[in-house]
């Protein structure tokens, strides 16, 4: 059986969360996917409002890239800010 050794590139600036001007927290791989649909971060108040924003976008796009950005951030917004 061969060994196969895989290179993995990490990059702790690219997926560390920062805290953005409107109080949201996001990473910059996040931010490069928003950017790329022209979605409007900085103009939410809450991470509630921009799984809104994301949801329209992929209600038209169907991509797998903004579903999974979704299910993150929906996962993040369920435990940061739901009592359970």
């Amino acid at each position: 059986m061969d060994n196969i050794k895989v290179d993995i590139d990490i990059n702790p600036e690219y997926t560390m969360m920062k805290t953005l001007p409107n109080g949201l927290m996001l990473s910059q791989e996040q931010i490069e996917i928003l950017n790329q649909y022209n979605i409007d971060y900085l103009s939410c108040k809450s991470l509630n409002e921009l799984i809104y924003k994301i949801d329209t976008v992929y209600d038209e796009t169907n991509d797998d890239v903004l579903n999974n950005l979704l299910d993150v951030l929906s996962e993040r917004d369920y435990y940061e800010n739901y009592n359970k």
